[in-house]
């Protein structure tokens, strides 16, 4: 029998990794698949799939499943976390690398109970019809509680070397990765920010107030304070320097397109970015919010570097920061 191959869609968490390292041991070719999303926490999943000595694909889930967050199919979970509709779309995308890889099935560490919107059986069965995986699916954690799979009845995959974890505890997946000597993985944690409480009424209201949202303003909701300004404007602050450093990386493009403008503290204050309005409209109530959110210490005056598209300029604030414009009532802060 020639030597199959899998698709393993690796999270950088720890069910993943050790459902991956099952078959790998089954002497099954794997190919890691990393769908990054913009609602998603940073893992290094390349470390993961070095360890296990695997490729890895990485896809970025465009501004289809954007729309598929504003409108899912099968509703919310606790959050804004659509995970049945979440998991129909992943498992469509890892057909299309499957296909692509001439693979012959798709990896995934889900466990049998412990998501309870999507990893019940009911909705299992939901996802693997409307995704239309035609039994491409193995789930080695927990295989021993569905029938077997095409992969167990040919043969490709021994059953008998697959596990039967069920429940939201991860004990025996912990007991098992030491046992594999595995490494690298994410500790135990929700890693989607979708099931964020905060996050989730962020994105709502970013829903309410964007008909046509950009991938880059999507991509910055994770990041700082956000603040809604006069006239549609939009103003994110960053809280440390790692941060600051961020909203750059993520919006350089559009700023230097003259689709957004940047703002960047020549001291101990935060970088920011606007997008809606050019500064010169509002450069007041932009000046307020970074000297609010500045060091409380400074004196004299500071500048602040603005950019947008091949415009760069400065303006000043003067420490200590007295002028409040907003007097009458302060901007809150968007969770």
């Amino acid at each position: 029998m020639a030597k199959k191959k899998a698709i393993s869609l690796l999270s950088g968490g720890l069910d993943s990794t050790l459902a991956t390292k099952l078959i790998l041991d089954q002497g099954i070719e794997v190919i890691g698949l990393f769908l990054e999303s913009p609602f998603g926490c940073k893992d290094d999943v390349s470390l993961i799939a070095e360890h296990l000595g695997i490729r890895l694909i990485t896809v970025q889930k465009g501004m289809d499943y954007v729309d598929l967050v504003r409108n899912p199919k099968y509703g919310y979970g606790k959050n804004m976390n659509p995970c049945i509709d979440c998991r129909i779309y992943m498992f469509k995308i890892a057909q299309q690398v499957m296909d692509a890889e001439g693979a012959d099935f798709i990896i995934t560490g889900e466990v049998l109970g412990q998501r309870p919107m999507s990893q019940r059986k009911e909705a299992m069965a939901i996802i693997d019809r409307d995704s239309q995986s035609d039994e491409r699916i193995l789930r080695p954690l927990s295989a021993q509680f569905f029938p077997p799979t095409l992969m167990e009845r040919e043969g490709w995959v021994d059953r008998d070397k697959l596990l039967n974890l069920t429940g939201r505890s991860r004990s025996e997946q912990l007991k098992w990765a030491e046992r594999l000597k595995l490494k690298g993985y994410a500790a135990p944690a929700g890693g989607c920010l979708l099931t964020d409480a905060n996050f989730s009424a962020r994105l709502s209201e970013f829903f309410d107030r964007t008909s046509a949202p950009t991938m880059t303003e999507v991509r910055l909701l994770r990041l700082g304070r956000h603040f809604n300004l006069s006239n549609g404007a939009h103003l994110i602050l960053g809280r440390n320097a790692e941060e600051s450093e961020e909203l750059w990386e993520i919006s350089r493009k559009t700023v230097l397109e003259g689709e957004m403008t940047f703002f960047r503290a020549d001291f101990s204050g935060p970088d920011a970015v606007l997008s809606g309005k050019t500064c010169s409209e509002i450069s007041n109530e932009v000046s307020h919010l970074i000297a609010k959110y500045s060091n409380k210490s400074l004196v004299s005056q500071k500048e602040v570097e603005v950019v947008c598209g091949k415009s760069t300029f400065i303006i000043n604030i003067n420490f200590p920061y007295t002028s409040n414009p907003l007097s009458k009532e302060e901007l809150p802060v968007i969770q």
